[in-house]
C-alpha cells in the first residue's frame, strides 16, 4: 500500500550482510549461499548414508560417488582432479540451464596489511581479460548472448564467482570461465581503471547502516592486529588509487592463494555426467598447482578477533555499551558473543546454531519476543550466527526496539540472559533436537531442485567442508549425538559478561561524540558494569519456557495421484480447471501429476476497493495488515517451523492470503487465517507499534539510495491513484485505534474472489477448502466495474525530465533512470523489448560502468506496471550529475543503432535461441509453477499458455523487425518514442532550480479481464457451484 515501494524497477540484487562483497554490477541478480549461510542456518537438509561410497581411479582423476534424495531427479558425480581441484557434477537433463560456481578459499581475511580490500579488488580484475580471451568483457558478452548472467562475491574466507547459461552454450562458458583462474591478465591499465568501481561500491555502501554496523563492530571490540578487523572492501585510498605497486600486489595475490587445490568447483548443466565429465577435466585440468599452506594458516592460530574488552588500542576496558547513531529510523539493540571453536567438525556435524535459533527466535507463547512484545519493550528479534572459522564463531541476537523498549533497553537485555540461564540450568528439552532432526529428513525427502546457479553457488559455498561423498548432503545435514554438547558449550559462551553490546537510535547522538573514520558513523561508549552485573543474577522468569514438541510435523504424505504428466524441457505443463465462473468466486484448481511431493498451494485474493480510497484508508489498512500478520505468526509460527507457511497481505487493489507447504494440515491452516481476518482483537499496545514502526518507515522512505528514490519518483508521476509519502505521514500523524477497528469491521464487504489452488489435493479437497474459507470469510459479490485498477500515463512524444534532490545530506551518489516507454503488450514489441534489453544490458554495462567508470549500478532492463512496458537504464554515480549521465548514456544509444545494423544473423540467432529456450523453461518446481499460475489469475489474463507460445514467436522474431522497433521506440529521434528521465541528485551538488515537467492525464486502456476469453485449449472448463 505504501509508496515507499520501488515496485516497477528492475530486480534488486540481494543484500549485502556482515560479510558480503559483490560486484552488484548487471552481471544478474542472483540468491548466493555461502558457508557462512550454510552454517548459520542449516538451510533443507540432507541425511547421510550409513557408509560412504569408495573412490575410483581414472587417468589421474578420484571418482566418488555422492549420496542424494531418493526423489532427485538429477545425478551426480564427485571429481579430485590431479591437480587437487574438487570438482561436483550435476546432470539435469530437464534443465534449460547450466551453471558453474568456483569457490576459491581465500577472502578478505587475507589482505595484506598495506593493501586492505585486495581480495575483494582481484575478484573484480579476473573479469577483465585473459590470455585466451584478452578483449574486455568477451566472457560477459558471451554469457549474455547465450541467456546467462554472471557474477562474485568477496566473502571473510573465501571468494566465489558463478555464472549460468544456456544449457547448449556450456563448454564455450566453461571455457571462458576457466581461464580466469589460468591466466588472467591484471593489465595496468585495467587495474588503473577498475580501482574506481571499487571506490564506487564503496560509496553506495557509505549510507548502509549493515556495513557501518559491521566495521564498527571492528573498530570499537576488534583484537589489535587480527586480520578480520580490517577495512574489507577497500576503497581508492586503500589500493593507492590503482598504481603504488597495485598490479603486482594483484600478481602476489593471486599466484600465493588461486591455487587449483585450494578451489572447489560445483558444475551442473542437461549434458550426462560423462560428457560433463570430460568437459571439466578438459578446461579445469589446465589450472595450477603450486605448493603452499591454506590462506587460514595465517590467521587460525590467532584465536578470536573480537573481545568485549576491546577498543583497538589493547587497553582493557571497563563493560561498555556502543552507542551507535544509525542513517536509518532504526531503533535496536544487539548482544554479540565472539568465542572459540573447539570442534569444528562435530558443529559441521551436529549444527547447534539451528536449535540455538529454533530457542530464541520464537514466535508463540511463552518465547522470548511473546514476552518482550507483552511487556511493550521489542516488536522482533534476529538471531544467528554471524561468522564462523575453524578457529572462532561470532553469534549475535538483536532486538527491534519500541520507545518504552528504548527508554528500557536493559530490561530487553535481562530477558534475554534470563532466558540462556534457564536453558543452561534446566537443560533444552530432548524433543528441540528430535523434532530438528525430523524437520530436516523431510525436507531431504521431498526436496525439489533449485534453480541451477543457485545450486550451484550453494553446493560450491559447502564442498570445502566435507568429504566428496558428503557434497550434497553434508551443509545441511543434522547428525550424530554431538548436539546437546555441542549447543550447551554455545549457550555457555553466550552470558553478559562476554556479550558485547550495541544500541543503536538517532536520538542517542548526544552520546556519541565519536567518528568511525571508515564509514563515518558517529557512536559513542556507555558504561554498564552495573546493568551485567544485574544480567548475572537475572531470575528466572515464569513466563518463559522452551517451545512444546511441534504439533505440525507432517505424518500423512502419500502422494494422492499418479504422476502420469512428468515435466519435459520446452513441452506445455498442463492448466487449471475452473472450478467457478461465477462473478464471487472463481477458483481454478490443478491437481498435481508431475512432482510427486506431498505438498500443496492456495492463493487467495479479495479484490475490493475499499483500502485505497484515501491516504488515511491506506494507513488504516496497512495497520490493520501489519497487525493481523503479527497475531498469525504468533499462531502460526509452529506450522511455518514445521514447513507450512501463511502470509496476510493488503495492497491497493485486494487482500490476499497465501499458503504453502505440507497438504495434510493445509485446508485447516487456511480456515484459520481466513477466520482471524475479522475477529481478532485490535488491542492498544500492539496499534501503538505498528504505528510507530510505520512512522518511521516513511520517514526513512526519504533516506533511500538514489536509484530506490528515482524509482519511486516515477511510478508516483506515473501511476494514478497512488499516494505520495508526505500524505501517507500526514494521514500517519492523525490516525487512531478506531479508525484500524473500523476497518477491520467493514472488511470486504463486497468483493470479487479469486482462487487458485495447486499441489497435492484432489478437486473435492480443493472446492471444500475454498468453501470453508468463504463460509468464515463471507462476502457479498462486487460488481465487476468497481473492481480496482490502478492506470498508467501516456508519456507525450516530446518526453519528460524531472528533477529532485536526495534528502540524506550525507549521500554522496546521484541517480539518473531513463524510462523509454514502449505500451500495453501488442504484436511482438514485447518480444523485440527482450531481445533488446538482452543485448543493451551487457552492452551498456561494459561502456559506462567498466569503461567510462561512471558509476557501481549500470543496469538496464525491462519493467512492467499494470501491463505497460518500458525499457529501463539506472545509473547511480559520485562522480557526475544526473544530466552528464543521461547525455553518456544517449550518446551510447546512438553508437548502439551501429552495433545493430553490424549484427550477423548467427549473433542474432544466438541471442534469440538462449531467450527462447528461457521463455519455455518454466515450471521446474511445483512452487514456481504455482506462482506462475497465480501470477496469471491476479493479473485476470489467465494466459496459462504463455512461455511457450511466446518462445515459439521468439524464434520468428528478425534482424529487420529488431532494428525497426529499436528506430520506432529507443532512438533519440525515434518517432514513437515516449521517454520520462528521472534525475535525483545529491544534496550537496544539486541545482538551484529543478526541472519537473508536468505529465498529461492520459492512460493506457486498463488490464482487461479475460476470463471469457482465455482459450479453450489451455484449460478444461467444469462449472461447479460452491
Amino acid at each position: 500500500l505504501l509508496s515507499s515501494s520501488t515496485a516497477g524497477g528492475l530486480p534488486s540484487r540481494p543484500a549485502s550482510t556482515r560479510t558480503f562483497i559483490g560486484l552488484g554490477s548487471s552481471r544478474g541478480a542472483t540468491f548466493a549461499i555461502t558457508r557462512r549461510v550454510l552454517l548459520a542456518h542449516g538451510a533443507a537438509a540432507l541425511l547421510l548414508p550409513a557408509t560412504a561410497p569408495a573412490a575410483t581411479m581414472t587417468n589421474g582423476v578420484q571418482i566418488f560417488d555422492v549420496a542424494s534424495a531418493a526423489l532427485d531427479r538429477r545425478a551426480y558425480r564427485g571429481l579430485v582432479l590431479a591437480n587437487g581441484m574438487r570438482v561436483l557434477l550435476a546432470s539435469d537433463p530437464a534443465a534449460g540451464k547450466a551453471a558453474a560456481a568456483m569457490n576459491v578459499q581465500v577472502g578478505s581475511m587475507s589482505n595484506p596489511h598495506q593493501w586492505q580490500g585486495l581480495a575483494h579488488f582481484c575478484e573484480h580484475m579476473l573479469f577483465l581479460g585473459t590470455s585466451s580471451y584478452p578483449v574486455e568483457g568477451e566472457f560477459e558478452n558471451y554469457i549474455s548472448a547465450n541467456g546467462g548472467s554472471n557474477n562474485a562475491f568477496t566473502d571473510s574466507e573465501e571468494t566465489v564467482y558463478f555464472f549460468d547459461v544456456g544449457g547448449s552454450a556450456l563448454p564455450g562458458a566453461l571455457s571462458r570461465f576457466a581461464d580466469f583462474f589460468v591466466s588472467p591478465l591484471f593489465t595496468e591499465a585495467a587495474t588503473a581503471r577498475e580501482v574506481a568501481a571499487i571506490d564506487s561500491e564503496h560509496s553506495k555502501n557509505l549510507q548502509s547502516d549493515g556495513w557501518r554496523e559491521q566495521q564498527l563492530l571492528r573498530a570499537t571490540r576488534g583484537v589489535p592486529g587480527h586480520p578480520y578487523n580490517g577495512f574489507f572492501t577497500g576503497n581508492r585510498a586503500s589500493l593507492k588509487n590503482g598504481g603504488g605497486g597495485a598490479r603486482a600486489a594483484l600478481l602476489d595475490f593471486y599466484r600465493e592463494y588461486y591455487r587449483a587445490d585450494q578451489m572447489a568447483l560445483a558444475l551442473i548443466g542437461p549434458q550426462g555426467l560423462d560428457e560433463l565429465q570430460a568437459l571439466a577435466v578438459t578446461e579445469l585440468s589446465r589450472l595450477p598447482t603450486r605448493p603452499g599452506p591454506p590462506a587460514s594458516a595465517k590467521y587460525d592460530p590467532l584465536g578470536p578477533p573480537l573481545k568485549p574488552d576491546g577498543g583497538g588500542n589493547g587497553s582493557p576496558l571497563a563493560p561498555y555499551a556502543t552507542v551507535v547513531v544509525p542513517v536509518r529510523e532504526s531503533r535496536s539493540v544487539s548482544a554479540t558473543w565472539c568465542f572459540p571453536v573447539l570442534d569444528f567438525e562435530d558443529w559441521l556435524a551436529c549444527k547447534p546454531q539451528y536449535v540455538l535459533s529454533q530457542l530464541l527466535a520464537g514466535r508463540a507463547e511463552g518465547s522470548l519476543l511473546w514476552l518482550l512484545k507483552k511487556e511493550g519493550l521489542a516488536t522482533t528479534i534476529e538471531v544467528g550466527v554471524e561468522e564462523e572459522t575453524y578457529a572462532f564463531a561470532i553469534v549475535t541476537a538483536s532486538f527491534s526496539l519500541t520507545d518504552a523498549g528504548l527508554a528500557d533497553w536493559s530490561a530487553v537485555l535481562s530477558r534475554l540472559f534470563s532466558y540462556l540461564r534457564l536453558l543452561r540450568e534446566r537443560g533444552v528439552p530432548s524433543h528441540a533436537f528430535s523434532d530438528a532432526t525430523a524437520l530436516v529428513a523431510l525436507g531431504f525427502q521431498y526436496a525439489e531442485p533449485s534453480q541451477p546457479q543457485q545450486w550451484a553457488t550453494s553446493a560450491a559455498g559447502g564442498m570445502p567442508l566435507y568429504p566428496p561423498a558428503e557434497w550434497i548432503t553434508g551443509p545441511a545435514l543434522i547428525t550424530g549425538d554431538g548436539g546437546p554438547a555441542a549447543l550447551n558449550y554455545l549457550l555457555s559462551r553466550m552470558t553478559p559478561g562476554q556479550a558485547m553490546v550495541e544500541l543503536y537510535a538517532k536520538g542517542l547522538a548526544p552520546q556519541a561524540p565519536l567518528t568511525e573514520p571508515i564509514y563515518g558513523t558517529r557512536y559513542g561508549r556507555l558504561p554498564i558494569a552495573a546493568e551485567v552485573a544485574a544480567w548475572e543474577t537475572a531470575p528466572l522468569l515464569p513466563e518463559l519456557r522452551p517451545p512444546p514438541p511441534n504439533r505440525f510435523i507432517p505424518r500423512k504424505l502419500a502422494i494422492k495421484l499418479p504422476t502420469s504428466l512428468p515435466r519435459r524441457a520446452g513441452v506445455p505443463s498442463p492448466s487449471p480447471t475452473l472450478l467457478t465462473s461465477i462473478p464471487a468466486a472463481r477458483v481454478h484448481v490443478l491437481p498435481d501429476r508431475t512432482f510427486a511431493r506431498p505438498r500443496a498451494y492456495a492463493y487467495f485474493m479479495w479484490r475490493s476497493p475499499e483500502f485505497y480510497t484515501s491516504p488515511g484508508a491506506a494507513v488504516a489498512a496497512e495497520l490493520y495488515g501489519a497487525l493481523l500478520a503479527e497475531v498469525l505468526q504468533e499462531e502460526t509460527f509452529e506450522a511455518a517451523q514445521a514447513g507450512l507457511v501463511a502470509q496476510t497481505g493488503l495492497s491497493y487493489e485486494a487482500f490476499t492470503i497465501q499458503l504453502g507447504g505440507y497438504d495434510e494440515r493445509l485446508p485447516d491452516l487456511a480456515r484459520l487465517v481466513a477466520s482471524r481476518a475479522r475477529t481478532f482483537e485490535v488491542t492498544q499496545p500492539a496499534f501503538d507499534r505498528k504505528l510507530d514502526v510505520l512512522r518511521r518507515q516513511l520517514r526513512d522512505a526519504a533516506q533511500r539510495q538514489p536509484v530506490a528514490l528515482a524509482s519511486y519518483h516515477r511510478n508516483l508521476a506515473m501511476q494514478s491513484t497512488r499516494y505520495s509519502n508526505e500524505q501517507l505521514s500526514e494521514a500517519a500523524a492523525q490516525v487512531t485505534l478506531s479508525d484500524v477497528a473500523a476497518a477491520q469491521a467493514g472488511l470486504l464487504k463486497a468483493a470479487q474472489l479469486e482462487v487458485l489452488v495447486t499441489g497435492n489435493l484432489r478437486e473435492a479437497e480443493a472446492a471444500t477448502m475454498v468453501r470453508q474459507v468463504a463460509d468464515v470469510l463471507p462476502t457479498a459479490p462486487l460488481p465487476p466495474e468497481l473492481v480496482p485498477q490502478r492506470r498508467v500515463r501516456v508519456l507525450p512524444l516530446a518526453g519528460a525530465t524531472q528533477q529532485w534532490v536526495a534528502e540524506n545530506p550525507d549521500e554522496a551518489n546521484s541517480a539518473l533512470e531513463l524510462y523509454l516507454q514502449v505500451g500495453s503488450d501488442k504484436n511482438d514489441d514485447w518480444l523485440y523489448l527482450l531481445l533488446l534489453s538482452q543485448m543493451l544490458d551487457k552492452a551498456v554495462y561494459s561502456e559506462l560502468r567498466t569503461k567510462q567508470q561512471l558509476g557501481y549500478i549500470v543496469q538496464c532492463g525491462v519493467t512492467e506496471a499494470q501491463g505497460v512496458r518500458a525499457l529501463l537504464f539506472i545509473i547511480q554515480s559520485s562522480v557526475k550529475p544526473p544530466p552528464e549521465l543521461e547525455a553518456r548514456l544517449e550518446a551510447f544509444l546512438r553508437l548502439f543503432r551501429g552495433t545493430l545494423s553490424l549484427l550477423s544473423d548467427d549473433e542474432l540467432g544466438t541471442y534469440r535461441d538462449a531467450l527462447a529456450a528461457e521463455l519455455g523453461d518454466v515450471d521446474q518446481r511445483a512452487d514456481g509453477q504455482a506462482s506462475r499460475l497465480w501470477g496469471e489469475c491476479a493479473l485476470r489474463r489467465y494466459d496459462f499458455g504463455r512461455p511457450w507460445r511466446n518462445a515459439q514467436r521468439m524464434r520468428a522474431v528478425t534482424r529487420e523487425g529488431l532494428i525497426a522497433f529499436f528506430d520506432d521506440h529507443i532512438a533519440a529521434a525515434a518517432p514513437m518514442r515516449r521517454r520520462l528521465s528521472t534525475h535525483v541528485f545529491a544534496k550537496r551538488a544539486a541545482p538551484k532550480t529543478l526541472r519537473v515537467d508536468p505529465l498529461p492525464n492520459q492512460y493506457w486502456p486498463p488490464l482487461e479481464d479475460r476470463l471469457a476469453k482465455s482459450s479453450a485449449t489451455d484449460r478444461a472448463m467444469v462449472a461447479v457451484v460452491l
